[in-house]
């Protein structure tokens, strides 16, 4: 297993830890694959539930302790799956996402 697959399981573990329904999408430069050394991992996590900001503290607090141990940066997105399928269902992030997302 190599790096770039241990530190997606360390981020699945860390979400589906806090919401296990929870949809992870890696997307950017990590899942298009012209990333750099030193390039973020951008995380889009699309939840049940409508009150993102509990959740998305809880995420990003874990997320952290990934990013210590590793030395890499986690950009993540919190969005309820209704609001991402209903309201930003015709803008760039959405196409981007579909067109490059990887689903962990």
């Amino acid at each position: 297993m190599d790096k770039k697959d241990k530190i997606l399981i360390k981020i699945k573990k860390s979400i589906t830890k806090e919401d296990s329904e929870a949809e992870i999408i890696l997307f950017g430069s990590r899942a298009r694959g012209d990333n750099t050394n030193i390039s973020d991992w951008d995380i889009l996590v699309l939840i049940d539930n409508n009150n993102t900001n509990e959740l998305e503290d809880k995420f990003r607090n874990n997320l952290y302790e990934i990013e210590l141990e590793t030395g890499q940066i986690i950009s993540t997105i919190v969005y309820s799956k209704n609001y991402w399928s209903n309201i930003l269902k015709y803008s760039p992030l959405y196409n981007n996402v579909n067109k490059e997302g990887i689903r962990l």
